[in-house]
Order: structure tokens, then C-alpha cells, then sequence
């Protein structure tokens, strides 16, 4: 299988103009290739358009996923994930993360939609020879049409409002545009994703295209841009609004090109999300296998510390106790730490002197919680007692700590001195989502190429369900909802707390996935998120010398957080509303020009 759009591959230089708003009018000098050269060949626009899919991030290709800024994941070491999460982010303070899509959002986008434009502009003069090569030809301006709606969507996702602009400047243009309503950005993806959907295939002919946009991919854009637009961030919501959201979806599902595979166990389940040929993908980016600039970064942000294949984490994206909580019992109950006790016990800390011992008195229950959970927890989480590994060195991953003196700790905590404990979890978990178990990081020249997904058939039941859950239609809804539950085992939703249980089933099938942070946007929950018993914490596992574990919830709150309503939104950045004096900084800033 041949794997054409990737990370890390030859970038086709078309020495393309910049975004911003002063970068709009700007030339780049064309010292790459000229442009009668690029569009005077279907194969030189199609590397063109190669370029402009570059710009597609997978979220495990940063250090930043959009889970660091929800109760789902504590980001150990910040990676300006804290600008937000703190409540500090302003359009003076616009960096959010440590990569060119979270830290310079506006810029990033802009940038790849002005190369969309270009080509989009251009593809008409190419010419093209026979049927196959008028085949690609149109096929290339779907996918651009695909493209230019996927990167709106990611604007209109975290800004709502932005300006639409859909042809390249020359040196001599003004400008004016401002700031379009969210209706009219959201009106316009779809509009973009009907032309691409009328242009490309279902499933291309040759394996050689394989992770291009397709036809389901840009009704997948479509239907999560319209149930984005149904949800009350975005306006009113309305039985319209609700309507449309829901044929889209339906759209998606009604290809029939996509299905939910069976599962049989956690294993089975864990991976779907390292199959970059799993059935129920939609959407997808893809990594090379041999460019060491080209892989994802799993491994690193989640596999447990300690030197060992499978191992070298840095313990970054680490799972709060508050995600682990959640998941039910394997027939469908409420989990609950039962039989919590009074404990007294010895707490060990690492300090320039040593390791000391401090006297301490916990709530603890001796019975593992860790017993009796629904699949998705084993497939999700690395946690005390679960094996991990590469090959031999497959272990039982620790992350206890000592309860007393004369007891050493787990191999993956933070008191295993003797290894890279200052890279252990702080939250007693880590994320065992997306790894790989047969990629062995003691092997320097492959990297991981575990797939980001963007789009795939659970969420589009899901959204579909949320949809007609909003219409009324509660039997259509539960339809959907235990489609996905069926899949792990659980026993059918009942309907009798539809919301709630709709939300459990989305929070727990899609998590770490990105969806959260836009859910709890969308659904206007951020501000009891961000407080009280959502504030993320940790699981403590304390081993004594008889060998007894005592578990127990560590209420002490690793990050304070603050958010105020104008975070709904990310803030236009200064440099942007100095060049543009048509944009409005609002909601950050009261006054709109």
C-alpha cells in the first residue's frame, strides 16, 4: 500500500504568498519553479496540491492535542496549553501551544487557504489529455475544494467568525474584508463541501491514493460544521438548524462506505486507533515510515517512562482521575470506589536530600478499581498493574508509590529514582489510546506511523443521535447511541436519562479524540469544567510491605484553571487587528470597528 499524502514528504515549492493581512498583498519572489511550469502539467499540480495538504494536522504530531484543555488530560509540562487553561489568553497572548496550528492558528490557516486559492485559481490552464488525465484533474480540484472547507471549519470551530476570502491578492489589492457572521462562514464550508462531494469518489481506483479526501470525507466536514452550527455557541438553535445538522449526518451514514468493526476484547478495540485501514475511517492523516521528520508523536507525550522498548515516555498527556472515573462497570453500572477507609501511612518525596517520609492519614479502599470496567478503560489507559511493553520487554507497569518505609517504588512512578522518574505520571495514569503495542522505540530508524483520525463512523452515529435527540426523536436516537455500546458489550442505553447518556457515550468513545473541547464549547459548559470537582486530579496507589495496595482519589488539584466567557472563542491576534483595520477583536474586546 502506497501512502501519498504524508507528513515529512518532499513539500512541491510553489513559492506561494503569505496570509496575513499586510502578508495578503505580499509577493513571494517565484525562484522554486515557475508558475507556467506548475500549471502547465497535471502531475506538477498535483504535487501542488500535495503541499497544500501538509497543512493538515494531526493532533498527535504536536505536543498540543485539543484534550490538554479539558478535564480529560493534566499536560504535565504546559506547552503554552496553560495560556488558556489559566485563563491568561488574550489577543495580546494568543499562543495556546507549542505548534504552528495552536500557537499561530490565524496564520496557519490563512496560509493554507491561500494556497488552496491558488491552485483553485489555476487548475482551469492545466491541460489535460485523455481520461485519465482529466480524471485527475477534476479530482484534484475536489480535493481542493475539500481542503479550502476543512481548514474554514478548523477557523470556524475556534473563532466562529472570520473573514471569507476565496482568491489570491496581488501587490496592488486592498484590504477590506472583515470579519463574516458565523452563519455565512458556516453556509460557505458547506457550499464548498458539496462541490468537492459532487467531484470525488467514494473510494478511489488506485491504492496509490489512498488517504485522499473522498466523497464521504467532505459530507463528514459538512456534518460537523452543521451540528456545530445547530449548538447554542453558534446561534439559536432551531428545529431547522437541528434538521440540517441531521440530514447531514445521515448523508455520511447512508454511503454505506464505512462500518464499525466488531471487537472482541480492549485489545481488539485499541486497534482501531493504529489501523490506518480500519473500515470506520472517514478522514485520516498519515505518516511516512522512514522520514524521521515524518512520524507521529504518541510514543513520546504518553508511553510510560523508564528505559525500555515501549517505553521513553515523557509522561505529558497524562489522563485525570476525573476520565478515569467516568467509565462504567462492564454491565453498564455506575462505578464507585467502594469500602473506603481511614489509613495511616508514610508518604515518600523525592527531594535534594533524598527520598523523606512524612506521616499521613488517606481515604483508601484495598479493592482495585481497576476490576470489572468496561473494555474502553483497558484500551485507553495504562494504569498500576497493566502490562506494556515492546517484545521481552513487555512488563507490569507500576506507578504505586511507597506507603512506608522499606518499600520501593513502582517502575513507572515518579519515586523510581532509579530511572526517569522526573518524567512519571503526576495523575497515577497514562494514555495507552493510539499506542501502538508493535512499534519498538528502541528502533531508531522507523518511526510510528499510528494515524490521526479525524473523521470516523462512530462520531457521525453519535452527532446523528444528538441530532434527532434535539428533534425528539428519542427511539432514533438510542438507535445510534447503542450502535456504539453494542460494539463494546454495554448493555443498552434506556432513555431514561437520554442527555446524560448520550453524553457519557460521547465523552467515553470519542476521548482524547479532540471532540471534547469543542463539545463542551458548543454546548456552552466550559465555565463548570474549568471548576470544582472537574479541576483535574490524580489516582494514588500506595503499596505497603505486606504487599496490601491502598488506592485512593488525591484531591490535591494539580492545575487551577479560569475561564471567562470570552474564551469561547480564540482571540484574533494583535498583529493581525494592527494590520487589518476592518477586523474586530471582540469578544475579547469590547469595541468593534
Amino acid at each position: 500500500m502506497k501512502y501519498n499524502i504524508l507528513k515529512g514528504g518532499a513539500i512541491f515549492c510553489v513559492g506561494l504568498m503569505m496570509v496575513s493581512c499586510s502578508d495578503f498583498l505580499d509577493v513571494d519572489p517565484r525562484n522554486k519553479i515557475s508558475d507556467a511550469a506548475v500549471w502547465s502539467n497535471v502531475d506538477l499540480a498535483n504535487a501542488a496540491l500535495n503541499d497544500c495538504y501538509t497543512y493538515v494536522e494531526g493532533e498527535n504530531e504536536n505536543g498540543v492535542p485539543f484534550s490538554s484543555y479539558t478535564d480529560d488530560v493534566y499536560h504535565r509540562t504546559g506547552y503554552a496549553t496553560e495560556v488558556y487553561t489559566m485563563g491568561t489568553v488574550s489577543c495580546d497572548n494568543y499562543n495556546v501551544g507549542y505548534s504552528e496550528a495552536r500557537g499561530n492558528t490565524w496564520y496557519f490557516y490563512y496560509k493554507a487557504i491561500k494556497q488552496v486559492n491558488e491552485l483553485l485559481e489555476n487548475i482551469g490552464k492545466v491541460p489535460a489529455s485523455g481520461n485519465t488525465e482529466t480524471t485527475k484533474k477534476k479530482q484534484i480540484e475536489g480535493q481542493a475544494y475539500f481542503l479550502r472547507a476543512f481548514f474554514y471549519h478548523q477557523l470556524y470551530s475556534l473563532y466562529g467568525r472570520v473573514p471569507l476570502v476565496y482568491h489570491t491578492f496581488d501587490i496592488d489589492s486592498q484590504w477590506e474584508q472583515t470579519r463574516a457572521p458565523m452563519d455565512e462562514v458556516a453556509d460557505s464550508i458547506c457550499k464548498d463541501c458539496d462541490r468537492a462531494a459532487d467531484i470525488l469518489p467514494v473510494q478511489y481506483a488506485s491504492s496509490d491514493d489512498f488517504g485522499r479526501a473522498t466523497k464521504g470525507a467532505a459530507l463528514a466536514v459538512k456534518a460537523r460544521t452543521l451540528l456545530y452550527k445547530a449548538s447554542p455557541l453558534f446561534g439559536t438553535p432551531s428545529k431547522e438548524r437541528w434538521q440540517a445538522a441531521a440530514d447531514a449526518n445521515k448523508a455520511v451514514i447512508d454511503l454505506n462506505a464505512y462500518s464499525l468493526p466488531s471487537v472482541n476484547n480492549a485489545d481488539d478495540y485499541a486497534a482501531l486507533f493504529y489501523d490506518a485501514e480500519n473500515p470506520e475511517i472517514i478522514f485520516e492523516k498519515l505518516y511516512n515510515t522512514k522520514d524521521p521528520e515524518g512520524g507521529a508523536l504518541n510514543y513520546l507525550f504518553q508511553a510510560p517512562m523508564g528505559a525500555f522498548a515501549g517505553g521513553h515516555g515523557w509522561g505529558v498527556w497524562l489522563p485525570t482521575y476525573q476520565a478515569a472515573d467516568v467509565y462504567e462497570n462492564a454491565d453498564g453500572s455506575k462505578f464507585e470506589m467502594k469500602d473506603v477507609k481511614e489509613y495511616s501511612i508514610k508518604k515518600a518525596e523525592v527531594t535534594d536530600a533524598g527520598v523523606v517520609y512524612n506521616n499521613a492519614t488517606i481515604q483508601a479502599t484495598t479493592q482495585s478499581p481497576y476490576v470489572g470496567r468496561e473494555l474502553r478503560f483497558y484500551a485507553n489507559f495504562i494504569y498500576d498493574g497493566s502490562k506494556w511493553g515492546y517484545g521481552d520487554d513487555n512488563r507490569e507497569i507500576g506507578v504505586f508509590e511507597p506507603g512506608e518505609e522499606g518499600v520501593k517504588g513502582g517502575n513507572s512512578s515518579a519515586l523510581n529514582t532509579d530511572d526517569e522518574y522526573w518524567n512519571a505520571t503526576k495523575t497515577g495514569y497514562y494514555m495507552k489510546k493510539f499506542l501502538n503495542p508493535a512499534y519498538n522505540t528502541d528502533q531508531e530508524d522507523e518511526v510510528d506511523t499510528t494515524p490521526w483520525i479525524f473523521f470516523r463512523l462512530a462520531e457521525i452515529y453519535l452527532n446523528y443521535a444528538e441530532c434527532q435527540m434535539e428533534l425528539g426523536n428519542k427511539a432514533e436516537a438510542l438507535k445510534y447511541i447503542n450502535l456504539v455500546r453494542q460494539r463494546v458489550g454495554l448493555p443498552a442505553a434506556t432513555g431514561k436519562d437520554l442527555r446524560a447518556e448520550y453524553e457519557y457515550e460521547r465523552r467515553v468513545e470519542l476521548m482524547f479524540e479532540g471532540q471534547r473541547f469543542f463539545d463542551l464549547r458548543r454546548w456552552k459548559k466550559m465555565p463548570e469544567t474549568y471548576s470544582g470537582d472537574n479541576l483535574p486530579t490524580a489516582m494514588k496507589i500506595y503499596k505497603m510491605k505486606d504487599g496490601t495496595m491502598l488506592y485512593t482519589h488525591d484531591e490535591t488539584v494539580l492545575q487551577q484553571r479560569s475561564f471567562r466567557d470570552a474564551m469561547y472563542w480564540m482571540p484574533v491576534p494583535r498583529y493581525e487587528l494592527n494590520k487589518c483595520p476592518n477586523l474586530d477583536g471582540a469578544p475579547y474586546e469590547e469595541t468593534q470597528k
